[in-house]
């Protein structure tokens, strides 16, 4: 997902050389503000590694203070061509505010709740619109939730199974440092239970709609180190109305005797079955995507809780329907199938196969379930497209295809157990995401919640090829212009992400049409390490084969400069998040054969990458530096452990959301400060902080825009291309 940092400062040549003087720094006005060194050697298995910007690590006015000049220093470079930027922004703006975005969209009853972005490009707000139709009505919004120091956003929505009560998760600044408040439907009224420190951002409802089940991080005393973060989180039980701090833990480490779980990695969420009657609850292990599943009979007092499905079992996800557990599993089936055994004493080696489709991916966390009143909804991918069956609870091995109307990504799916049918949204590329009903023996229907927006892709085309790298065929999507001659002089922006086994996200974008207007071209690398094949092509770029999903990203490389799309001084690479880790492997062994680097929120250290709060969970995909096998295959790959002074290096795009939970600043920090410090080329490194930003949730509209044109604006320069996305 995009990070979404906004503009920030004018007057930017008073403000950078006020800012180096507070950091004791002195530098050209052509030139970024050098960082302090001060070098740290870590010794791993005989290996010694220098890091010169250790401090970087931890908070200091200083650090500050730096990041702030490079921020200054980065808007005075676009300022240079302030009127190519500009072009770039407000064509960006005019695509972006053209229809209203929906996000989260779900029926419940004869009503449906969504989160609206307006086309004026406001606040997020809370909507409800009948079934029928008729206008949307408002029940909240930011302002609504009263002062703040920070700028709050709605980033997360689950409706009462009767309707009655909308739970939010509010979001600050961009930290995912949620909370939860909840809206009283029919009144509007904001009740006052506030539930703080979420762990997860949408709570599971009870049955009778008056109770939530709420995953919460432990609280740390001052000082505990940020690999604290995230242990010993526990699922609560709240009633609404009830006094605040009274909760009671249900599940999770430590709450039951009978519950074995590892509080130091495990991340626990927990739900009733439609009637009632079962407590099923989930333990994932880190970023492992192989669940372990417990249940307990909430109508049996004696009851206990009962593990029914272990790690190792590879299953990826359960719910429970009736007296029958349903769950996919990857065991001997590397795509995924659905198999069935009951809740009361049944166990998974008592399962039987449900449903099994042979060409339809459903394995590495990538498969859904809704249960519906008719039949048990599964999602899957087909080719890079959503697939949906509608599988009976009576009978195994009968699914039908469910028909979705267009070929597309799902991006909303959601069922009423109450009802026949799914709620669902798809998109793709040049296919603007659309909202559907489907019900049993109709066509699906458009709700009408969201129109199709108007940006003009007719001259566009999307396209699926294979590309070889190595003995493997790596999916590569590429679109562009349908006129595109093949002269090797087009400007691409190949992106990538290979992480976790999830599937590289095909979005819609409107303000990408000023990228493909201008004659640019938006290619995606579906490298291993990502679930695009299912589990094996996850497990091909996972831990110790984490090279694999480089070697992809230059084998697609190659491929788009061979068959005429662009060539090396016309190519860029971009990567958010963990797809950092590919950008930074890429940058630091194939330098020559790009142009331009885009870190968004990226990591870039990943031997340092482990002591975040999130790096005890990414162990399981990463590796990590304690094992010698694991060590030497993130030295490898580590981009910034791995930069060589006098190298001529691409230019280079660091973007940073100051309070992000995920990515900290520091690990886009150091990197600008090494490969400043050592490129030989006379190519920019920019380091862009927003510091009202995070890992991408919660940014407003504007900071999307102000990111994006800062973004062509830097390849447009960088690449050659002419600006002329508003001419």
């Amino acid at each position: 997902m995009n990070t979404n940092p906004r503009h920030l400062t004018r007057c930017l040549g008073l403000f950078v050389v006020a800012a180096a003087a507070l950091a004791g720094n002195v530098f050209a006005a052509d030139a970024p503000p050098a960082a302090r060194v001060a070098e740290v050697e870590d010794h791993y298995f005989g290996d010694t590694v220098a890091d010169p910007y250790r401090w970087m690590e931890q908070p200091s006015a200083e650090l500050d203070t730096w990041y702030r000049a490079q921020n200054a220093y980065t808007r005075s470079w676009y300022e240079r061509d302030a009127a190519q930027r500009k072009r770039w922004f407000d064509r960006i703006r005019a695509l972006q505010t053209a229809t209203a975005n929906l996000r989260f969209v779900t029926r419940v009853g004869d009503q449906y709740f969504f989160l609206e972005t307006p086309t004026d490009g406001g606040d997020v707000r809370l909507m409800q619109r009948a079934v029928a139709g008729g206008a949307s009505r408002l029940l909240l919004q930011p302002s609504m939730l009263g002062k703040s120091a920070k700028r709050r956003s709605l980033d997360f929505i689950s409706p009462s199974p009767d309707g009655r009560h909308v739970a939010v998760a509010v979001g600050e600044g961009g930290s995912e440092n949620w909370s939860l408040r909840f809206v009283e439907v029919r009144s509007g009224k904001l009740l006052a239970d506030v539930l703080p420190r979420l762990s997860a951002p949408v709570p599971r409802w009870s049955a009778d709609g008056k109770s939530v089940y709420y995953a919460q991080l432990q609280k740390l005393p001052p000082g505990a180190p940020e690999t604290k973060k995230h242990e010993n989180n526990r699922v609560f039980f709240h009633t609404l109305g009830a006094a605040a701090g009274k909760d009671k833990a249900v599940f999770g480490p430590g709450v039951d005797p009978a519950l074995d779980i590892d509080g130091t990695i495990s991340f626990t969420d927990a739900g009733e079955s439609a009637d009632g009657r079962w407590l099923l609850g989930t333990v994932n292990r880190g970023v492992d995507s192989h669940v372990a599943l417990w249940l307990r009979d909430l109508h049996s007092r004696k009851s206990t809780w009962r593990r029914i499905v272990d790690h190792s079992d590879a299953v990826t996800g359960g719910t429970v329907h009736g007296d029958q557990v349903y769950v996919i599993s990857e065991k001997d089936s590397p795509n995924g199938r659905v198999l069935r055994f009951g809740a009361e004493r049944g166990s998974l080696a008592d399962a039987r196969e449900w449903y099994a489709p042979a060409d339809v991916i459903l394995g590495s966390g990538n498969g859904w379930f809704a249960d519906a009143a008719d039949a048990l909804y599964v999602v899957g991918t087909r080719n890079g497209s959503a697939d949906v069956a509608a599988v009976p609870y009576e009978e195994a091995g009968k699914a039908r295809a469910v028909p979705l109307g267009v070929l597309g990504e799902m991006i909303e799916f959601s069922a009423d157990p109450g009802l026949p049918g799914i709620t669902y949204a798809l998109q793709a590329p040049t296919l603007s995401p659309r909202v559907f009903r489907y019900e049993p023996g109709q066509a699906p229907v458009d709700t009408g919640l969201r129109a199709a927006d108007p940006a003009d892709f007719s001259a566009i085309a999307t396209t699926r090829v294979e590309i070889p790298s190595g003995e493997v065929q790596v999916p590569l999507t590429i679109t562009a212009r349908k006129d595109l001659p093949r002269n090797g002089k087009n400007p691409v922006l190949l992106v990538t992400y290979g992480s976790y086994g999830a599937l590289s996200p095909m979005w819609f974008s409107a303000p990408d049409l000023a990228w493909y207007e201008s004659g640019g071209v938006l290619a995606f690398a579906h490298v291993r390490g990502g679930g695009e094949k299912g589990a094996a092509w996850h497990e091909a770029g996972r831990r110790t084969r984490k090279q694999h999903a480089v070697d992809d990203l230059v084998a697609a490389a190659r491929w788009l400069i061979a068959e005429g799309y662009t060539s090396p001084e016309h190519l860029a690479i971009a990567g958010k998040s963990a797809g950092g880790i590919v950008m930074s492997g890429a940058l630091a062994q194939q330098p020559q054969l790009f142009r331009a680097v885009m870190f968004r929120v990226g990591v870039t250290d990943l031997l340092r990458i482990e002591q975040t709060a999130g790096g005890p969970a990414n162990v399981m995909e990463y590796g990590s530096v304690k094992n010698a096998e694991e060590y030497r295959a993130l030295r490898a790959i580590s981009g910034y452990a791995n930069l060589r002074r006098g190298t001529a290096y691409p230019a280079v795009l660091l973007e940073a959301g100051y309070n992000d939970p995920r990515v900290p600043t520091w690990q886009l920090g150091k990197m600008a400060a090494r490969l400043q410090a050592t490129t030989a080329s006379q190519r920019p490194v920019l380091l862009r902080v927003d510091f009202d930003a995070g890992h991408g949730l919660g940014s407003s509209p504007l900071q999307i825009a102000e990111l994006k044109a800062d973004e062509y604006a830097f390849l447009a320069r960088e690449l050659g291309m002419d600006a002329r996305a508003a001419d």
